[in-house]
């Protein structure tokens, strides 16, 4: 009969083997982490040198439409996924809605209708997108993306406001997440 102790020492080495597999793992993947977010700093820093290298010469510069930014940077034609959107500039008073694209502009709209505080949930419905989790979570990583930008702040329990200075910048337009609620200050 093997000991207790024996026992013991077995199951013990074998759930250090277990969490250093795991660590490793884990610092794979942290070092992936860390080369796209290079890779990711790199291609911004490049993009905004541009815009600012062009605009200096008084040359105008559109947005590019997304499937042609990717396609020259990525091995195989890069991105053919549809509805990614630009990414939002950095919020500058003076700025409206219009400087958004896509959900990020109607994620902004929603929360600039909303009276109240919104939760990543009422963004997705708001969306059209449903209560699924996918769907929630992509609403509310528009809404973090915009808040990083200065366009929303984020409040306790992962609700979203608009900024100070940016609740103002909604046109009056019908979208079903506005559709039942006055704008904050419209009256």
């Amino acid at each position: 009969m093997p000991s207790v102790i024996g026992l013991l020492e077995q199951r013990e080495a074998r759930a250090q083997g277990e969490l250093e597999s795991w660590l490793e793992v884990l610092r794979q993947a942290q070092e992936e982490v860390a080369t796209a977010q290079k890779r990711a700093e790199r291609a911004r820093v490049a993009r905004e040198e541009l815009v600012q290298a062009l605009a200096e010469e008084g040359v105008e510069s559109g947005p590019v439409p997304p499937l042609e930014a990717g396609a020259a940077a990525e091995p195989g034609g890069g991105r053919a996924d549809v509805g990614f959107d630009e990414r939002p500039p950095q919020w500058r008073p003076g700025m409206d809605e219009a400087a958004l694209s896509g959900m990020y502009r109607e994620v902004f709209r929603i929360v600039a209708a909303a009276e109240g505080a919104v939760a990543g949930a009422e963004l997705a419905r708001g969306l059209g997108r449903g209560d699924q989790k996918n769907e929630v979570e992509k609403a509310r990583h528009r809404a973090y993306t915009l808040e990083a930008r200065g366009w929303l702040v984020r409040e306790s329990g992962g609700l979203f406001r608009c900024a100070p200075g940016t609740s103002g910048l909604v046109a009056q337009v019908a979208f079903p997440a506005s559709a039942e609620r006055p704008r904050p200050g419209g009256g």
